[in-house]
């Protein structure tokens, strides 16, 4: 048996091959949950994302058409398109895809990636009869459950007027 001197010039203090070894595994046991955990977190928040995008685009849709309902002064459907005309001769247009909707104006194109299922424009009245409105109802999917969004543009009496001398 032979006898190590700790301070002989032969002797080199070092770890043996197994502490190295399991130092090795104890790292990549540690990296690889570590990674786990990473990839877990990464796809939710892709999926967190994804789901914000999508109240984003509905919440913009809302207040473009909210907007253009109550700022301009016509409001035309025609087959797949909504035509917004303004006061001052401007105009508004929403052309509805399948999977999405765009919005055209002068000034810039606004793109939301909705899908749209129906467009029905129906003429009610308030329940005490004095106000008629123009009611835009949109049957849309949004993270594949439908939604009915529905928006009120008050018709003046100076436009009924119109369409009965026609």
């Amino acid at each position: 048996m032979y006898k190590i001197i700790r301070n002989s010039p032969r002797s080199v203090p070092a770890f043996s091959i197994i502490e190295t070894i399991v130092g090795m595994a104890i790292a990549a046991i540690i990296i690889g949950a570590l990674f786990v955990i990473f990839s877990i977190i990464t796809g939710r928040m892709l999926d967190f994302k994804n789901q914000n995008e999508i109240i984003n685009d509905l919440n913009r849709l809302t207040y473009s058409l909210n907007k253009d309902i109550f700022e301009k002064e016509k409001m035309i459907i025609i087959e797949r398109e909504i035509y917004f005309k303004g006061y001052t001769g401007e105009k508004v247009s929403y052309r509805f895809s399948d999977d999405y909707i765009l919005r055209n104006s002068k000034t810039f194109i606004d793109t939301f990636q909705i899908k749209l299922n129906s467009i029905i424009m129906d003429t009610v009245q308030s329940n005490s009869g004095e106000f008629v409105f123009q009611k835009l109802r949109l049957k849309i999917k949004s993270n594949e459950k439908p939604l009915d969004l529905r928006f009120y543009k008050r018709v003046y009496s100076n436009e009924l007027l119109q369409t009965i001398k026609k």
